[in-house]
């Protein structure tokens, strides 16, 4: 009873926004976002799980990180290419520990806002919350939003890593469909970029 008490409060923490109006141009299902998730090492030692959900994949890089490719699976575009709302219906991440399992799914990227921000699903057991603000976007920057950091935190017992940076996304809703290779470099670009900011950090003075 404690337990379900502690899960309900968490998901009260989730401050559902409501979605701006969709933009006109319909977005064709196409390639998938990727993301590099260089904060997995650190959820890793935390004995959090990482898996893929649905038609997400995940894979690990040499240097231990999670990267998923989620199918864009449609959404809308304004015809000036400014903003997007791009889907991933049927793809998500599921964070495990001591039992507990939170699902993350159908993102949704929407760049109409003020910040650019991931809603999504997230169920915990038989708790569905819907519209979801997830992640925020600055550039390929990935941040935990300061609502998911504070759930994540009651959910598993993890460290609060709210407005922590968990990674890097990249998404092209009008480009054509990549083949492997151009998926391959795609990954590699962003790796290329973690590992930068990481020499960055360590170069810096303590």
């Amino acid at each position: 009873m404690m337990k379900k008490l502690v899960l309900s409060s968490a998901l009260a923490a989730f401050t559902a926004v409501p979605l701006a109006a969709s933009a006109a141009t319909p977005i064709a299902p196409v390639g998938p976002t990727v993301t590099v998730l260089t904060a997995t090492p650190t959820l890793l030692g935390a004995g959090v799980g990482v898996a893929a959900l649905g038609s997400g994949t995940l894979t690990f890089d040499a240097s231990g990180n999670a990267v998923g490719l989620f199918p864009i699976t449609g959404g809308y575009l304004d015809p000036d290419l400014s903003n997007a709302q791009v889907e991933h219906v049927g793809s998500g991440l599921r964070l495990s520990r001591n039992g507990v399992d939170v699902d993350l799914e159908n993102f949704l990227i929407d760049t109409t806002l003020a910040q650019d921000t991931i809603f999504g699903q997230v169920t915990v057991g038989a708790t569905v919350l819907n519209d979801v603000p997830l992640f925020t976007l600055s550039g390929l920057n990935l941040f935990l939003s300061d609502s998911a950091g504070a759930a994540l935190n009651s959910f598993l017992g993890i460290p609060n890593l709210a407005g922590a940076q968990l990674g890097f996304a990249l998404t092209s809703p009008v480009a054509a469909v990549p083949e492997p290779e151009s998926y391959a470099m795609m990954i590699a670009g962003l790796g290329a970029i973690a590992l930068m900011v990481r020499r960055r950090r360590q170069a810096l003075p303590i």
